[in-house]
């Protein structure tokens, strides 16, 4: 069964995290799958709405596959590789030209975290909870996903979460401005249908046109020097002392000892 799956219904495309014995936690291969999906959509002419979900109950997705992750824990020029095609998926996922909703049914870090940030509406259930883990392995937030997650929660709420590693809520999630909507569990997929018929209900053209300008009235203009500074940062730090005692920590099921 195909770990994630791609339904157009007329003018709705459905996206679907489906390995719920998992946790819907996420492999390369399925970070190709929403690239390659979302490279479709693009060129779709009738859609006009997309909703990211995932399959059970418990986790919209828990991150990391945890297989691949070991694996790539002592590689760490793998590791850096592999984010690659992780931000290749989450920049075609925000670069949609319609609106894009994401149903958030459990769990939601690292990757998860990545997905719905990039989406225009996120709707959760009230049990939900959310996790941005970085600085427990050494490593940093890319660029992109802080400045998404900067756009949502502002910079003293990105700090909470970035530097310390801070799991919140659905109740703080939604206080901070993260997620859009709380809903009971048997009320999520009402509530995401209700969303879509109200973007329905108004100019595609609007809707894709405001996208677009608040896209670009988002973009910051920093000096090339600082971004390859930031970038250089970001690249050595799967090489550093921090990032080998985060793995070995992780690895071993214990807190981590950073210096």
């Amino acid at each position: 069964m195909s770990t994630i799956i791609l339904n157009i219904k007329e003018k709705v495309a459905y996206l679907r995290i489906n390995r719920p014995e998992k946790y819907n936690a996420l492999t390369q291969d399925m970070w190709q799958a929403i690239a390659d999906a979302c490279d479709s959509l693009a060129n779709h002419k009738t859609v006009r709405v997309l909703v990211l979900s995932a399959a059970g109950e418990k986790a919209f997705c828990a991150g990391a596959d945890i297989n691949e992750l070991h694996e790539m824990l002592s590689l760490p020029d793998r590791f850096a590789a592999s984010n690659e095609i992780v931000q290749l998926a989450q920049k075609k996922l925000a670069a949609l030209p319609f609106a894009t909703i994401a149903q958030i049914n459990g769990v939601c870090v690292g990757g998860g975290m990545g997905l719905v940030m990039c989406c225009d509406f996120r709707v959760t259930v009230k049990q939900a909870s959310f996790a941005i883990t970085p600085s427990k392995l050494g490593l940093l937030y890319s660029l992109e996903d802080t400045k998404r997650l900067v756009g949502l929660v502002g910079l003293a709420r990105a700090k909470e979460l970035l530097y310390l590693g801070r799991k919140i809520d659905a109740a703080t999630a939604e206080r901070w401005a993260l997620v859009n909507q709380i809903v009971a569990p048997d009320e999520l997929e009402s509530a995401v249908e209700s969303l879509v018929q109200s973007i329905l209900s108004v100019s595609g053209y609007s809707v894709s046109g405001t996208k677009r300008s608040l896209a670009h009235l988002s973009e910051v203009m920093p000096s090339e020097a600082d971004t390859l500074a930031i970038q250089s940062l970001f690249d050595k730090a799967f090489h550093g002392d921090d990032f080998k005692e985060g793995a070995a920590a992780f690895t071993e099921k214990r807190p981590g000892r950073f210096i």
